[in-house]
């Protein structure tokens, strides 16, 4: 994606009049392209495959393959993708499973279309949003989990959301990489996340990280 190049979007989602509804709202925005639908989770992935958006927007309650699963299965193939779930109802379940999943957002289907374009706006620029009475939860939630980290821990979490590797954290650090492994192991543990680029993001969220940029997930070229 460049300035100058629509932000490529795919929708999925199990009701045809919602992937309907919204390809005719977002048609509204000269700077929003919706490259593809999928009416079903297990179909996700090869849409994303086929036409390589900037973001997906995901629906989470789908049968068989939910948008939490969908989201982790685009997110093992698309590191760089940004999923921003949308969604009728606040599950904090689901929030929790999503933003750990990897998703980038996490909306209700009750925004407005101009809240809907500044939300892949702002996830296709390498940010996160949430609902504010998601981003309660989440904060919330993930503070607890939060205070389960050592200093050291926070330490190491705040260069892993600056984008530094295992080697240039020990460098920093003066520890060595073996080390910096057994750190980076124990906050995905207990941040309940799977990868780093989840760690920075839950750790954005709860407030855990004092660096001032997040070069971690950040918008991608197309």
């Amino acid at each position: 994606m460049t300035p100058s190049t629509p932000i490529a979007v795919v929708l999925v989602d199990d009701h045809p009049v919602v992937t309907e509804g919204l390809s005719i709202l977002l048609a509204r925005f000269s700077d929003i392209d919706v490259v593809g639908t999928a009416s079903r989770g297990a179909d996700a992935l090869g849409i994303v495959d086929a036409t390589n958006p900037d973001v997906v927007l995901m629906d989470l309650s789908m049968p068989e393959v939910d948008g939490v699963e969908a989201t982790k299965r685009v997110m093992a193939a698309h590191p760089n993708a940004r999923v921003l779930a949308l969604t009728a109802f606040i599950d904090h379940h689901l929030v929790t499973a999503a933003m750990a999943a990897g998703a980038a957002g996490y909306l209700l289907k009750s925004v407005s279309g101009d809240e809907l374009a500044a939300a892949i706006r702002t996830v296709a620029s390498g940010a996160s949003i949430l609902s504010p009475d998601a981003l309660s939860f989440v904060v919330s939630s993930h503070n607890e989990v939060g205070d389960d980290l050592t200093p050291r821990e926070r330490d190491v979490l705040d260069l892993v959301a600056s984008g530094l590797s295992n080697k240039e954290i020990a460098e920093t650090l003066g520890l060595k990489p073996g080390t910096i492994r057994i750190y980076v192991s124990n906050i995905l543990a207990k941040l309940e996340v799977e990868n780093r680029t989840a760690a920075a993001r839950v750790g954005r969220n709860a407030g855990l990280i004092t660096s001032e940029h997040d070069q971690i997930g950040g918008p991608r070229s197309r």
